[in-house]
């Protein structure tokens, strides 16, 4: 499961807008509101994109998309 709160803080960290995300997934800015309100999931090619932007090390990645305390 996601952990919506440190990817929040992962972007506001780099200063990256939800518009910028949107922008890097090809979606809308209502798609990237319900993957954070966890309505609808993130596919793995978006995990992907986003980990890319974010420049995210592989346990970074792995502390927020795959949280396992969360599940």
């Amino acid at each position: 499961m996601v952990n919506i709160e440190k990817l929040k803080t992962a972007l506001k960290d780099q200063s990256i807008s939800i518009d910028q995300v949107a922008d890097t997934l090809g979606c809308d800015r209502a798609t990237i509101y319900r993957r954070f309100q966890q309505s609808t999931k993130f596919t793995v090619d978006e995990v992907d994109r986003l980990s890319k932007l974010l420049n995210l090390s592989a346990e970074k990645m792995q502390q927020i998309f795959f949280d396992q305390e969360l599940a």
